[in-house]
């Protein structure tokens, strides 16, 4: 029995394992609160922007690099993160992303800094044909990067195998993880939410995944960050607003006030108040057989 055989022969339904915790994660408050996906993130689009101003992503475009791409295929590609760093050394980015509001930030600094050579699709990776994303770039991607959108994507097979078929090079897959999971927040969750805090899916099931698509991937740790400068703690708190429903009761506010306190997530630098926040990141990549 070969290894793909034998994958299949456990009987686990990764796929389903990653999409049914994400959802139970917060897709399912999102999708309640807002409609869709595509619709939160419209809304949600500045406050990310301004979170992710100060992140260490971009970092791994050195990484990137390496493989001396022409051109990128940016899947998710949110605010630009990846595609405006990118789009400065390489001939041609195609970004899609399918909020309009995340999309309209990636535009405007596209502008700002007088990159021309980014093709913005606005449409969910799964609406998508490898056809129109060939025509595009007149054939196959050097280099396919997604940062952090797995957590929406429905059909993972599908999705991973398009990827594949469109790419010449290198595939990048940028995911979260439960590793070094913040015992603090566990403790507060419940004060916060007025819930138990879901179990969040392992980057174990992506990997599976792409087992299952009798494809091999290195897996690489990323220590993430991100901060973000305020002008109060309470600023911080109404951060929150945006995960849960109607508006934070007192209680909430000071269960979120405890947690930030006790997890040291809020600092001052040259007499400026910040919020940090750090996660370990999963770097999921293969080289894509032609």
């Amino acid at each position: 029995m070969n290894n793909k055989n034998k994958i299949s022969a456990l009987n686990i339904e990764w796929a389903k394992m990653w999409q049914d915790g994400i959802l139970n994660a917060w897709s399912h408050q999102y999708i309640k609160k807002y409609g869709s996906i595509p619709e939160a993130w419209n809304h949600k689009a500045q406050e990310y922007a301004k979170t992710m101003e100060h992140s260490n992503r971009a970092q791994l475009v050195q990484k990137l690099e390496q493989h001396k791409p022409e051109t990128v295929l940016d899947v998710g590609a949110g605010t630009g993160i990846f595609a405006l760093h990118l789009a400065k050394r390489v001939k041609r980015v195609v970004a899609v992303e399918p909020s309009v509001g995340m999309l309209d930030i990636l535009k405007n600094h596209a502008a700002k800094h007088n990159l021309t050579n980014i093709e913005c699709i606005n449409k969910k990776w799964e609406d998508t044909t490898i056809d129109e994303l060939i025509e595009i770039n007149s054939g196959k991607y050097d280099l396919i990067i997604s940062s952090h959108a797995l957590y929406y994507i429905t059909d993972l097979h599908e999705a991973f195998k398009r990827m594949n078929d469109l790419c010449k090079g290198y595939v990048y897959l940028l995911i979260g993880t439960d590793a070094n999971k913040d015992k603090t927040y566990e403790k507060y969750y419940e004060r916060i939410y007025k819930k138990p805090m879901p179990l969040y899916p392992d980057y174990a099931c992506l990997y599976m995944v792409l087992r299952e698509l009798d494809i091999h991937p290195n897996i690489e740790m990323f220590d993430a960050y991100a901060k973000r400068y305020v002008n109060s703690v309470e600023e911080v708190i109404d951060l929150w607003k945006d995960n849960i429903d109607g508006e934070l009761s007192e209680e909430q506010r000071e269960a979120i006030r405890e947690y930030l306190t006790e997890s040291r997530m809020i600092g001052e630098e040259d007499g400026r108040l910040y919020w940090e926040w750090r996660s370990k990141d999963a770097l999921i990549y293969w080289r894509a057989e032609e």
